[in-house]
């Protein structure tokens, strides 16, 4: 993976798709073997194709924990797949030029992916949020601590509608002024969504955390990028934007501990992606419009109000 990645062929690729193949390979290398390995330091000759069908299946599917007490791990269909083309590629590059013999990912076919929203109701999207705003305020090293850009994440993705793609990469470009301009994916239309109170509030926390963060780097308003495009609002510890592996390790850790807590069932755990469902079905007005969708069968895919219509009776 190290080698691929410094490779002529992972340098012709996109910018986002070399990151997104950065986020995998780091947690790929981590990923636990029932021997106590890690699956990065695996042979790759020594792999088989039912190895890989069986790793596919188990991110897939989830697993129960690990030790006693764990909670279980759920499965995620499209990270799944999403490791599966990785590693098909990795290894098909590698067998080009000659670093292994075999490529086990080859002829491993996908998982189905359901079209699972997961839509919180209102007011469980509502008591999560305020869940992991009480746990931001605890100490970094307490118990149960998370960090303070969850609960803001969650708002701008419910008030503007965003993946969590398009809420993680957002800049202090995006939210100059009175209003947030979008940064939709997947040929969405982009727009302007005016800032109510609390929108105002979770940038406000975040850009304030960043400061905190450079400042400790020894990054000022003095030395800070000049351009709004190069700040983003939801950075690590190490001052630079905030990774997929870093955001999703923070979600799926506020998921566990709210169950765990009492907080929700584990029924009712839910993606950030359902934020952009829970925030284009509570939209009032032009749906199609605030959400950015191109076309109606797109809108129908996140909106899940239900229309008021007349009964069949008879008129007269």
């Amino acid at each position: 993976m190290d080698q691929h990645a410094k490779s002529l062929a992972f340098s012709q690729l996109g910018g986002t798709t070399q990151q997104h193949y950065r986020d995998y390979a780091k947690a790929i290398k981590v990923f636990p073997l029932k021997n106590g390995g890690k699956l990065g330091d695996a042979v790759v000759d020594r792999l088989s194709p039912g190895f890989i069908r069986r790793l596919i299946d188990i991110i897939a599917q989830g697993r129960p924990g690990t030790k006693p007490g764990d909670a279980a791990i759920p499965g995620y269909p499209t990270k799944a797949n999403h490791w599966l083309a990785y590693l098909r590629r990795v290894f098909g590059w590698a067998r080009e030029h000659d670093h292994v013999t075999t490529n086990p990912a080859a002829g491993i076919k996908k998982v189905r992916e359901k079209r699972d929203h997961r839509m919180p109701e209102r007011n469980v999207f509502r008591r999560v949020q305020d869940y992991a705003r009480s746990c931001s305020e605890r100490g970094a090293r307490e118990k149960g601590a998370l960090p303070v850009y969850l609960w803001a994440a969650m708002e701008l993705a419910y008030q503007a509608r965003l993946r969590g793609i398009e809420v993680r990469t957002l800049t202090d470009h995006h939210v100059e002024g009175e209003v947030l301009q979008t940064n939709r994916r997947k040929g969405s239309r982009d727009n302007l969504v005016r800032k109510g109170e609390q929108t105002e509030v979770a940038i406000r926390v975040l850009q304030d955390r960043r400061a905190a963060i450079w400042a400790k780097r020894g990054i000022t308003q003095l030395n800070a990028p000049l351009s709004p495009k190069m700040r983003p609002l939801f950075v690590s510890e190490d001052g630079e934007m905030l990774t997929a592996h870093g955001w999703h390790t923070a979600w799926g850790r506020l998921m566990r501990n709210a169950v765990r807590d009492g907080v929700i069932s584990e029924d009712e755990r839910f993606a950030m992606h359902g934020l952009k469902h829970r925030g284009v079905t509570d939209t009032k007005g032009n749906k199609k419009e605030a959400s950015g969708h191109v076309t109606d069968a797109m809108l129908h895919v996140y909106d899940h109000s239900l229309p008021i219509v007349s009964e069949a009776g008879d008129s007269n």
